[in-house]
């Protein structure tokens, strides 16, 4: 979709708060929810989260030479993925799934998985915010590619980048849950092991398939709102075309923010929410723990004159594995119809 590009690049706030979450998913409830679980996965403070096989190894030798059109219509020739600069979090999930994440250098804050790449931030592999990139700090990793989607901004620094004779690769931002075997598939071929690819692509589509077939047509279609937080300033509802609205569709739910006419995130108001009356509402669990827990947010006005806010039905998870589309989102989409329909 080629408005993704300024619907996902919200604030460099929201962004890095991915950074700060864990790798594992989370679903927990308040007290007497009737449409929501028991606390499952969690982020390290609670049980193990649902992971995925990393191949330590691939089998398909990458060829020599290859050719690559981006999303920005830049064809590109890549001939060495001995040293990888991944600038989205979802992408470097995808380069340790297909067995080379031991030829990846260095990541942008957004990587929180798996455990091993998320370990590259935290020892100084990192490029920084990829939305507020800049050429020197993936050029002192002396990068033979960079791999990244249209997010990535400014061009200015991808261009830098260019001039000074790096292969960069620009894949078009995936918004839909439809969009992870392409994506899978598009990095795959531009490592060279487009075998894998597709056996990881078929994989993770299937696993896509199976969650969407645990709704069936006796269950109510609630209204689902997707709500991020990080303190109080920061409080956008999220809608249509973006990857939460994707999700939350595929589990044959209603956005509320696009029934609200919310095109990527907008700042919350409270008439907006009330309008758009969610019978459960999806938060960031880092970002609400950051506000203050449930009983803060349940004072953000309008909030506790949702459905969801009268009857405490609140779902949160770890937003990388929410909404990343990546490897795990055929796992992440199962985890949020079960808890969805539990009642």
């Amino acid at each position: 979709m080629k408005r993704s590009t300024t619907i996902l690049a919200v604030t460099a706030a929201l962004a890095l708060v991915i950074a700060a979450c864990g790798s594992a998913a989370t679903t927990t409830t308040t007290t007497g929810a009737p449409t929501t679980v028991a606390p499952s996965t969690t982020t390290p403070a609670t049980t193990t989260a649902p992971t995925t096989t990393v191949a330590p190894t691939t089998t398909e030798a990458p060829p020599e030479a290859r050719t690559f059109v981006g999303g920005d219509g830049v064809e590109t020739t890549i001939e060495d993925i001995s040293r990888i600069v991944s600038l989205n979090g979802d992408l470097t999930e995808i380069i340790f799934e297909l067995g080379l994440g031991d030829n990846v250098v260095g990541v942008d804050v957004t990587t929180t998985y798996p455990a091993e790449a998320a370990a590259m931030n935290e020892q100084g592999q990192t490029v920084g915010f990829a939305q507020q990139l800049a050429a020197e700090a993936v050029l002192r990793f002396d990068p033979t590619l960079v791999i990244g989607d249209q997010q990535v901004a400014p061009t200015e620094a991808i261009e830098q980048l260019r001039a000074a004779g790096v292969p960069v690769v620009i894949l078009e931002t995936q918004t839909s849950v439809d969009g992870v075997g392409t994506k899978i598939n598009q990095v795959a071929e531009i490592l060279g092991v487009p075998g894998e690819g597709a056996s990881l692509a078929s994989r993770v589509t299937g696993e896509i398939d199976a969650a969407k077939a645990l709704v069936t047509d006796d269950d109510t279609d609630p209204t689902v709102a997707f709500v991020y937080v990080r303190g109080p300033q920061v409080v956008f509802l999220f809608g249509g075309g973006t990857p939460t609205s994707s999700m939350i569709e595929a589990a044959g739910a209603v956005d509320a923010g696009t029934e609200a006419g919310v095109f990527g995130p907008a700042p919350l108001t409270p008439e907006a929410l009330v309008a758009a009356a969610p019978d459960v509402i999806v938060l960031p669990e880092a970002g609400l723990a950051a506000l203050g827990g449930v009983d803060a947010f349940l004072q953000i006005p309008g909030v506790a004159d949702t459905p969801a806010g009268q009857n405490g039905a609140f779902l949160m998870y770890d937003e990388a594995y929410f909404f990343n589309l990546g490897p795990r989102t055929g796992q992440a989409l199962e985890e949020f119809i079960s808890d969805l329909y539990a009642e």
